[in-house]
């Protein structure tokens, strides 16, 4: 049996940064808590620091028996930092981590924990950590499940296959395949059974591992492979449309910051506005736009996708680690999205409001080129909309984000439309092409026509490759 060995890594300040934590007052020798290391510092966890001090969390608390720390409440306030009044009914963070470490946790006793002799299991409808021996398989042995013969199956003679596999614990029926095999050599049984075999691994490779595309679409998918890794999470982040109408009653914009800690829903930060009380029930409630319900529809259907690393989340609900270690689309504008605002030094079209009705807000073009202008608004031109897309990294450049974002409904319909189309895509992933055949940031500005708030077929207005600091 596999000697897994003691690891350290994740529990490095794990006691400072969850108040009351053990972490390493518990017994070195504990086997749950090592388990429980061993896991935190896997890769099957993501490098996701959250998902990590979620799993510690509540193993500390069983380990040291206080059980009745190990509630929704609790985690979110000590793990995801929520005020203690917060609302577990209109956030569930909790809940969200906790389905996806479940999953992490399946995935992590399918691989790199295949030889553990412990299992931990979170049991749903809680989070309260079960521990249970568990038997290993033998090293090196698998089985395969008995193969009927066909009637019509050719004669071997006397070394013909034996079939029940499944019942013999001894590797005779290969050896008996190989006599076989070596027997019919000269009666050109193994010319043809390798012909056939080669014919077989070519079909797969060409069928499963090479799909067809057209040129168009040869590009595109090259691009959303970036986007959907198998090996790193994709936060796909609808926008907020609460907060828009919050901060258009209020005539103030609200920073990420005050956004992440929830303080912007406090009635001192909304002050003497009329109808305070309905704008702090507002700024509880979540609404998002049916343009980007139905853009997440489409993306989940892409056959780049990853289905168990594509994660959706509630503008509220995402952290800051998700966009370091992870992938991310950020839907909607800055007002509707605050994420954006962590992604404007890298950006050339960047959104600007102006809360003085006399003065355009639009999307600003950081450095106009000759001929440019240097706002693209909607002022004076109501019929006209407009969106940008850009395709940036991470925050640790370890990963990518995409944002889709518009100056209105129609305008991130607009962009979204534009992303979707292989033809409209195709010229720009050529150009942001470089000379080793990777893919390298860029942006675009694209406008439409606005009828009733639906955007007509979108077109290209501008076009940057490489960041700003490139220029």
């Amino acid at each position: 049996m596999q000697i897994l060995e003691q690891s350290q890594k994740a529990a490095a300040g794990f006691a400072t940064r969850l108040p009351g934590a053990a972490g390493s007052k518990i017994a070195a020798n504990d086997p749950r808590w090592q388990l429980a290391l061993r896991i935190a510092a896997s890769g099957t966890l993501g490098r996701s620091q959250l998902l990590s001090d979620f799993l510690l969390y509540i193993v500390d608390r069983s380990i040291q028996g206080r059980t009745d720390q190990i509630t929704e409440q609790q985690i979110g306030v000590i793990v995801f930092g929520r005020t203690k009044d917060y609302d577990s009914n209109d956030d569930n963070i909790v809940r969200s981590y906790a389905r996806k470490l479940r999953k992490r946790i399946d995935e992590y006793f399918a691989t790199e924990g295949r030889e553990e002799t412990l299992k931990l299991e979170i049991p749903r409808g809680g989070y309260m950590p079960i521990f249970s021996e568990q038997t290993t398989a033998q090293d090196g042995v698998t089985y395969s499940p008995a193969v009927p013969v066909p009637a019509s199956a050719p004669d071997f003679g006397s070394d013909r296959l034996k079939t029940d596999v499944s019942t013999t614990s001894s590797p005779r029926p290969v050896l008996t395949l190989w006599t076989t095999v070596r027997s019919k050599i000269r009666l050109g049984v193994l010319p043809g059974l390798f012909f056939g075999i080669v014919l077989g691994m070519a079909a797969t490779f060409l069928l499963s591992e090479r799909p067809f595309f057209s040129r168009q679409d040869a590009g595109l998918h090259l691009f959303w492979k970036q986007i959907f890794d198998k090996d790193r999470d994709t936060f796909i982040v609808p926008s907020d449309g609460g907060l828009v109408v919050m901060q258009r009653i209020i005539d103030r914009p609200v920073p990420l910051s005050t956004y992440v800690n929830g303080s912007y829903k406090a009635p001192a930060k909304i002050g003497d506005a009329p109808n305070s009380a309905e704008l702090v029930k507002l700024g509880n409630r979540r609404f998002t736009s049916v343009v980007d319900l139905d853009f997440v529809a489409h993306l989940a259907q892409l056959r780049e996708v990853v289905p168990k690393r594509m994660m959706i989340r509630y503008a509220r609900d995402l952290r800051m680690d998700d966009l370091r270690t992870g992938n991310a689309i950020l839907i909607g504008s800055d007002e509707a999205n605050p994420w954006l605002e962590l992604f404007r030094p890298q950006l050339h079209f960047c959104f600007r409001f102006e809360a003085d009705p006399e003065k355009p807000s639009g999307f600003a073009n950081l450095y106009p080129r000759p001929g440019e202008a240097a706002i693209y608004t909607t002022k004076g031109q109501e019929n006209r909309t407009y969106g940008i897309i850009a395709y940036l990294p991470n925050l640790t450049n370890s990963g990518h984000v995409v944002i889709v974002a518009g100056l209105n409904t129609a305008g991130t319909q607009a962009a979204t439309a534009f992303l979707l189309d292989p033809s409209s895509m195709t010229p720009t992933l050529r150009r942001a092409k470089n000379a080793r055949g990777d893919l390298q940031p860029f942006e675009l500005l694209v406008t439409a026509s606005n009828v009733a708030t639906n955007a007509s077929t979108p077109s290209l207005v501008l076009e940057r490759i490489g960041l700003p600091q490139e220029h």
